[in-house]
């Protein structure tokens, strides 16, 4: 039985702490695939601010070198808010015979009691945690003792403040993505 992560998100845009944390789950859990799963519309943001092309766009520039890595459109073809669990059901039932985790980082962490049928999440699927610089989980942080740790600390890098950044100026961000999405924003007008 091989191991896959389910890795979802936004990426409004996808920024360098999202290709590290991948890049380390499938390191240090020997996964077999790590799957980027954009969202159309997730549950918890009120809006999104590229058009899902250019989030796509993004994504598989940053991703191209990242090996063992896939990105689906499972829930962007579905156009509507898609949760968690039925993203990780799905998967489950493509690859029936692989132990399907959930990839998020330690500020998911702290807000997963909120998402929808996370009792049914933490029973059947493995979650591995990506901690961030500066974000504590405490011990008595619920789902805890159900999660696994990258115990590598991650530049916390939230795709939020490179949109605030971004309308001061282009160059402000350039540290905190790839080149190529670097420049596929300043091409694109994105975020202005």
């Amino acid at each position: 039985m091989g191991k896959i992560a389910i890795f979802g998100g936004s990426f409004d845009p996808v920024h360098k702490s999202h290709i590290k944390i991948a890049e380390l789950a499938i390191q240090l859990f020997n996964l077999e695939k790590l799957i980027f799963v954009l969202a159309y519309t997730p549950p918890h943001k009120i809006q999104q601010y590229a058009k899902v092309n250019d989030r796509i766009c993004m994504l598989k520039l940053a991703a191209t070198s990242l090996q063992k890595s896939e990105i689906s459109l499972y829930e962007v073809k579905k156009q509507k808010v898609v949760y968690s669990y039925q993203t990780l059901d799905y998967f489950q039932g493509l690859y029936p015979s692989e132990e399907v985790n959930m990839l998020i980082g330690s500020d998911s962490l702290q807000d997963l009691q909120n998402w929808k049928n996370v009792d049914y999440i933490i029973k059947r699927y493995k979650i591995i945690v990506a901690k961030r610089a500066g974000i504590k989980i405490g011990t008595s942080t619920k789902y805890l003792n159900n999660s696994v740790f990258i115990n590598n600390e991650i530049e916390n890098i939230s795709s939020e403040e490179i949109r605030r950044l971004i309308k001061g100026n282009y160059t402000s961000i350039i540290s905190l993505v790839d080149k190529n999405v670097y420049n596929y924003i300043i091409q694109n007008k994105l975020y202005k």
